[in-house]
């Protein structure tokens, strides 16, 4: 296969990829929006930030069972075999390790947070899961290598159907916060047989020392990264339950995890794929300056619409719905929730070509700064505004994004603002539309549908004359490219 049709194969199977993780993640979303209206129905605020500290504390376990196995064998040109045993043995030992420390450390959770014995079952429930899930990482880094993505979201697929699903049956029956213990480990379960039915590959248990060597020399600097995204984020979230308690903490949950949806239904997903594609142009700066700027292109297209859109239905979901009612004072939080996920949105495409063309340390400087913020500006802005502080101290700190996009600009040459103007410019006058509806209809049932229908087409209306019909037909050379 030719040079040309070798990196147009890449370009179509990373498109390809996206709109595969794309397609599950709106169906997850679906779900996910489904299942969260029956916690917001079940689970107290108390409860709600029990799970989301809960889930905390398991990202802190999951780090060190992951030396950075995964990233390395994508980012390597030809792994072999062994190495991938060698991966998978040498985090068997690793994740084994730290699920019995985090039996042993139960008491003094107990102790420390004051959990209930529904919290307990969770979090040992999340224990037995994070074993479980371990399992997938070196079967997956194989499908992603191919990307054959298909069959990656094929299984975050039937787990996500498995979880929710599960949730909401035993929710419906008053299991509380037990019903997510149980859909946590059957989907673990089934989500680890999925996967390795997909590879067909067996792991073996196998060691080297050189090739060991080999393997952490990127994995270790990488998941530093992780580390320090965890002092940033998850440990901050042990913190804060201490000085807010587990109501407070439920109200800064939910706010947070609905303004960043959109980063996760579309960023997560796209930053996966682009990630190995990252990496195979790593000598060819020019090419990656150019793929990124299609990816913040993209992004936006994407996501700032999104934002804009839900900034404004989303009081009035809590207005309608009687059971989000509970949540009325959690919207200004969730708002500036939106700004610093608005933010994040163009810094984290960049930090993952920092990653892929083999600057890390860049990510771990980037990651040493939002620590030192969060964990300044965090704290006093909780000691003046009690839990509302802490999206306003996100807000405030995701203005840093403009020091990415200096210091990336020096490694790799690619044009920001070219690249989000027309989104931009399209969501400012969707959103200038939507407010003076809003302004003029008073009915809440009404004036949702009318924003919910109206808000995309007007939306694409304004791309279509901005120029956006040069964007689809794009997209549609992709597809037709011949990929033999």
């Amino acid at each position: 296969m030719s040079e040309d049709r070798l990196r147009d194969d890449v370009k179509k199977k990373g498109v390809l990829g996206v709109l595969y993780f794309l397609g599950n993640s709106s169906y997850g979303a679906i779900l996910g929006l489904v299942a969260n209206f029956f916690f917001t129905i079940y689970l107290t605020p108390a409860e709600y930030g029990l799970y989301f500290i809960v889930l905390s504390l398991i990202t802190i376990f999951t780090y060190f069972t992951d030396l950075g196995f995964a990233a390395s064998l994508v980012q390597k040109k030809d792994p072999e075999e062994e190495e991938f045993y060698i991966a998978f043995t040498i985090q068997l030992l690793l994740v084994t390790t730290v699920v019995t420390v985090g039996v042993i450390l139960t008491p003094l959770l107990i102790a420390q947070y004051k959990l209930t014995t529904a919290g307990i079952g969770l979090y040992i429930a999340m224990l037995v899961s994070l074993f479980i899930l371990s399992l997938k990482s070196i079967p997956s880094t194989r499908l992603e290598r191919t990307l054959e993505y298909s069959k990656i979201v094929m299984t975050q697929a039937v787990e996500q159907t498995v979880f929710y699903t599960i949730s909401i049956i035993f929710l419906l029956l008053h299991f509380g916060v037990y019903a997510l213990a149980i859909a946590v480990l059957v989907r673990s379960l089934i989500g680890v047989t999925l996967i390795y039915y997909f590879t067909g590959w067996r792991p073996h248990i196998k060691f080297n020392m050189a090739r060991a060597r080999s393997i952490l020399k990127f994995g270790i600097p990488f998941q530093s990264n992780v580390f320090l995204a965890i002092v940033k984020d998850e440990l901050l979230n042990m913190y804060l339950v201490q000085q807010l308690g587990f109501s407070a903490m439920g109200y800064v949950g939910w706010a947070k995890k609905w303004a960043e949806a959109p980063l996760r239904v579309v960023l997560d997903n796209t930053n996966r794929v682009m990630f190995p594609i990252y990496s195979r142009y790593q000598d060819d700066k020019e090419r990656v300056g150019k793929t990124l700027e299609k990816v913040v292109f993209y992004n936006s297209l994407k996501l700032l619409p999104i934002m804009a859109g839900v900034y404004i239905i989303m009081p009035l979901l809590v207005e309608i719905i009687p059971q989000y009612q509970k949540w009325e004072v959690a919207l200004s939080s969730f708002n500036f929730f939106l700004i610093s996920a608005l933010f994040v949105s163009f810094t984290t495409p960049f930090i993952t070509v920092f990653n892929s063309i083999g600057k890390v340390i860049y990510s771990v400087r980037f990651m040493v700064l939002w620590i030192v913020l969060n964990w300044t500006v965090v704290p006093l802005s909780i000691m003046f505004m009690g839990y509302q502080g802490v999206g306003i101290a996100f807000a405030i700190n995701s203005l840093s994004f403009v020091f990415v996009i200096y210091v990336l600009k020096r490694l790799v040459p690619f044009h920001f603002w070219s690249s989000v103007r027309m989104p931009v410019t399209a969501t400012a006058g969707m959103l200038l539309c939507l407010l003076l509806i809003k302004s003029s209809v008073f009915d809440p049932y009404i004036l949702t549908a009318t924003l919910v229908i109206t808000g995309p087409i007007i939306y694409g209306l304004l791309l279509y004359l901005m120029g956006g019909s040069k964007v689809f037909h794009e997209v549609k050379h992709i597809f037709l490219q011949p990929t033999t």
